[in-house]
């Protein structure tokens, strides 16, 4: 089934309407996927679904001391001791943020290895020291694995909050109603969707 016809069988106008308002293309990025579509290889659903059924949903059952930005308010505020506070980032997005090149499809370790010399100059910018394991990483290109793809996201996600944390990205939270509410928002994204 194509993203298309899914629309259509829901009685939505178009395939961008699956689409969160973050995750639709803006005049700086292309869009993401949409958050649970779990077809072919641009997907994140299983990823996202994974997420809220084995951690996000026992540890809010369980009482976890957890916030949830931009939910419950602007990024700094919900921080404090003994509390868990989550956000969502996007590599894509993230990339974009810090001025991280990649020469190729991030899939492949040549073009994570590639990245090394613009990851390396976001950190020098946010005065991160990486420790040696993490420098060697970046150096390789975080390996052969495929796992080496999902490394690389990561040390994008926490270059990504590190930044908005030292006021280098804005915590903007669009103000609509429905974001709030329903959709959230990707942390540092400033970029609104080309269209609605």
């Amino acid at each position: 089934m194509t993203r298309a016809a899914h629309a259509a069988a829901l009685g939505l106008t178009g395939p961008q309407h699956l689409s969160r308002l973050c995750d639709r293309a803006t005049a700086e990025r292309p869009a993401g996927a949409p958050l649970f579509w779990t077809l072919g290889a641009n997907q994140t659903g299983k990823a996202a679904i994974a997420a809220w059924r084995d951690w996000l949903a026992p540890s809010l059952a369980a009482g976890a001391p957890l916030r949830l930005w931009p939910f419950e308010g602007e990024l700094h505020a919900l921080l404090s001791p003994g509390t868990a506070t989550l956000a969502e980032t996007y590599p894509a997005e993230a990339m974009r943020q810090l001025g991280i090149r990649l020469p190729g499809s991030k899939r492949a370790q040549a073009a994570r290895r590639g990245a090394a010399p613009s990851i390396r100059s976001a950190m020098d910018r946010l005065s991160i020291q990486p420790s040696l394991a993490l420098d060697a990483a970046i150096g390789t290109g975080f390996g052969t694995d495929a796992a080496g793809e999902d490394r690389f996201d990561s040390l994008l996600g926490l270059l990504c909050v590190i930044s908005v944390l030292d006021g280098a990205r804005p915590d903007f939270i669009p103000d609509d109603p429905w974001i709030h509410r329903w959709e959230g928002w990707v942390l540092g994204q400033t970029a609104l969707p080309l269209t609605n």
